[in-house]
């Protein structure tokens, strides 16, 4: 006896329309957003030590921030902090402006 194998939602993917796949799509991209977290202030301190050491000595950085519902993950230099702006500069392939308050990790590269 040969046992049935059902392909269970996949024998109906032939049968969506374009409409229903934009849905979908849209439905799986709300679905897995991502929130920007609370970032404790001691760390946020210990991150502003370490961009200053950054600056001053030209190590390398690797730096996640927050963007549009996801995180980017970028590896430069620091190349100029503006504190009344709240911004950092990091120079990698090119140069990106990141606001401090969207950072949520920052390591040695």
């Amino acid at each position: 006896m040969t046992a049935y194998r059902d392909r269970g939602n996949l024998k109906w993917i032939p049968f969506l329309m374009p409409e229903h796949l934009q849905l979908l799509r849209e439905y799986y991209v709300q679905m897995h957003q991502l929130d920007l977290p609370e970032i404790d202030e001691q760390l946020q301190e210990s991150w502003h030590f370490l961009l200053q050491e950054a600056l001053i000595e030209g190590n390398e950085l690797e730096i996640t921030y927050y963007k549009e519902s996801s995180y980017v993950t970028v590896v430069g230099f620091v190349e100029r902090l503006e504190p009344e702006r709240s911004v950092l500069f990091l120079r990698g392939r090119e140069v990106i402006e990141i606001p401090f308050t969207r950072i949520v990790r920052i390591e040695n590269g």
